[in-house]
Order: C-alpha cells, then structure tokens, then sequence
C-alpha cells in the first residue's frame, strides 16, 4: 500500500508525543523482526491519544496501534501510516495506584510489574500473570491468561479512547470474555484497567508462588532467544504444543525461525530471522497439523504490517 503522511500531519503530532519517522519496529517487538514505521508516536497522555486518534481519521490515514511488541509479528516491509505506540514510559505519568483492593493500572504498565507491585502491597489473585510478558493493555484485549486464570477473573472496569477520539469507560463482565478476547468496542485503545483482588491471609505464601511460576517458565519457554510467546491457541479439546510436537516439527527451521525444542508452542528468532521466515514457518506448521491431525491452528500471535 502507497501511503504518504503529510508533514504538517507529522508537526501536530509532534505537539502531541516523541515521533519517530522510518522507525524500524524491531526494536520494538520481542521477535526483534519488522521493518519500519511511516511514523512512529508515543502519545505523551491520554489526552494527546485520543487527538492522535481524531488526526489519524481526519487525514484518512490509516493507524496500527502497538503495546510493549510481543505477540505480535511485523511484517519486513513495516507498517504504513501512523504507528501508535502506548508502551513507552512517555506514555505513563504514574504506575499502579492501589486503593484497599481495587488497583488502576495504565495500560502501558509492564504485567512483571504489575504482579510485583501488587505483591509488594500484601494483595493476590494476580499471581497468574506470573512471567507473561508485555503490558496491561495488551493483555486486556486478548484477556491473556494460563491454566490458573485470565484477566476477566479480576478486571472489572476498562478505560479506552474510542474510533473518534472520545475517553470513555466500560464495566466489564464474564460475559464478555471468551479464549484470548475481550468483546471491547472495535477500534478501541485501552489506556487503563481497574482490578479487584483480594487481601493475601500470608504475603510470603503470594511471593512464593510468583517466584515457583517464574521458575517454572524459565525451565519450559525458551527465554534466551527473542520470541513472541505462544504462538498458536489451543484448539478445543487439544494442545497445541502437543500437536505441533506430535507432527514433529520439534527444532523445524525456515531461515532463522525455529520451532523451539523446548517449548512447540514458541516460534523463536534463533538468528537473523526474517518476519517473512517466522510468517513462513507459521503456515507450514499450521498446515502439516492440519494434514496430521484434521486440525487446524489458529495464530495467538497478531500479524501486521506488509510482509
């Protein structure tokens, strides 16, 4: 797609955050793979946000918004338009603010950091989030999770920037929670979530627990190469680790993507990957499963961009 950003677009954004032009995204993704943004804004607050917004849909520009890059793939040839970037600590006046059980956390607030905080003030229920990387509003519109819980277990209230610009705020409720999705408004940036958790009866027994999490992920994920997390949802009724493992595609290579031998759900950039490699190696796994097994894999990880 041929896209120009006009420079007086490119002037009022930079009233409105850092802006960056030709930014290359790999060194904003955990896959360490992408090519460049157009341009590249780190709002400076949610009200700047939600002027970038309108100046995206004024101009007709098209808008990707990014959080702290993983789960997510670009493409080589990047992105075009207005990349928006809510991870960066421009993007943050304040951490986590924690009133009795109820804890507000910007969207751009690390998950590692957000567990820490909460232990460190005596609450629990958040333990779970133990080691999934990338940032708060990330995991809210995918409602991330594990086998012991998902965001929609202790989110109960969103704040967003909506299509045209507007802040605005959303209860949230079971219902609206399904694998890997929270039925948000469509276009929605999420700027902030509120939490309830609970007051731990024994602080050391929360710690405990995050650091036995921690060590169990450090012993299954392959951490010592750049990835972007789980790579594919869990069929119902099955694993996926366990099927790409089954199909023996254990250690599998396209250029410098790697189906990890340590975990099958992980996708590794295990040296000069290309995004085109990682893209490449994701439909050869999906379709040797479907071949093996009648199955087939739906990606966790969101691809954008021109590849």
């Amino acid at each position: 797609m041929n896209v120009t950003v006009p420079q007086d677009v490119v002037r009022r954004l930079r009233g409105l955050g850092a802006v960056k032009t030709d930014e290359p995204l790999s060194r904003h993704t955990t896959f360490k793979t992408g090519g460049p943004a157009d341009v590249l804004v780190v709002p400076c607050g949610v009200e700047s946000l939600g002027e970038i917004v309108r100046i995206c849909a004024e101009s007709g520009l098209p808008r990707t918004v990014i959080g702290g890059g993983s789960n997510l793939l670009v493409g080589d040839r990047g992105i075009r338009g207005i990349t928006v970037c809510v991870s960066a600590d421009a993007f943050n006046t304040s951490g986590p603010a924690i009133e009795d059980d109820v804890v507000y956390v910007p969207a751009s607030v690390r998950k590692e950091d957000f567990v820490s905080i909460c232990a460190e003030k005596g609450l629990s229920g958040m333990e779970f989030l133990a080691g999934i990387p990338g940032c708060i509003g990330g995991g809210i519109i995918m409602n991330a999770g594990t086998v012991d819980g998902n965001f929609v277990d202790i989110l109960y209230r969103i704040e967003y920037v909506d299509r045209a610009g507007e802040l605005r705020l959303q209860d949230i409720t079971p219902s609206m929670a399904r694998y890997r999705h929270l039925d948000v408004e469509e276009g929605a940036i999420v700027t902030a979530g509120w939490f309830r958790l609970r007051h731990a009866e024994d602080g050391e027994a929360v710690r405990n627990r995050i650091r036995e999490l921690l060590e169990e992920r450090a012993k299954k994920h392959p951490l010592e190469y750049p990835s972007a997390g789980s790579v594919f949802k869990n069929p119902q009724g099955h694993s996926s680790w366990k099927l790409v493992n089954d199909a023996g595609l254990k250690s599998h290579r396209i250029g410098g993507a790697m189906v990890s031998d340590l975990h099958t759900n992980f996708i590794v950039n295990a040296g000069d990957a290309r995004s085109a490699d990682i893209r490449e190696l994701i439909e050869f796994i999906r379709e040797t499963v479907y071949i093996k097994f009648g199955v087939m894999l739906e990606p966790e990880v969101r691809l954008v961009g021109e590849f």
